[in-house]
């Protein structure tokens, strides 16, 4: 009985923690990190913020902002981002270039409308729906499933 009430309390600290350490707030535009202000000023002229986003959790913090234009952007700790995202198409100067140059030459017709970034490489989808992996410097690997 006592060992079952020690897995019961630590079940429950557990618990209160994780539910604790994740914290989302609203911000302002002027909150986001310089690099990501810079990021949005630079590749998406026109547009404004209309939402921010300071998403901190125990081990990591990052940001989410709306655009004007329907964009939805993730940034990690320091601003740079990890995901964008645009029913509308991305602009080229988001895409790295042998990344575009592969979905013009193969998928004519089709608009990126996200791309994320990770560790070994780039996820985009297509306007179609289609989703594909690449590496980090830019090369074709496969059709994501």
């Amino acid at each position: 009985m006592k060992k079952q009430l020690t897995v019961l309390l630590t079940l429950l600290i557990l618990t209160t923690v994780s539910l604790s350490s994740a914290q989302e707030k609203k911000i302002t535009t002027a909150q986001l990190p310089a690099t990501a202000q810079n990021f949005i000023k630079q590749n998406f002229k026109g547009a404004t913020v209309t939402s921010a986003k300071l998403d901190k959790e125990m081990f990591d913090t990052d940001y989410d902002a709306t655009l004007s234009n329907g964009v939805r952007i993730n940034f990690d700790s320091k601003g740079n981002w990890d995901e964008i995202e645009s029913r509308n198409g991305l602009p080229s100067s988001v895409i790295p270039k042998a990344i575009s140059s592969y979905v013009v030459a193969n998928f004519k017709g089709q608009n990126i409308v996200q791309i994320d970034k990770k560790i070994a490489g780039y996820d985009i989808e297509l306007s179609n729906g289609t989703e594909l992996e690449f590496d980090t410097a830019g090369k074709f690997l496969r059709i994501d499933d």
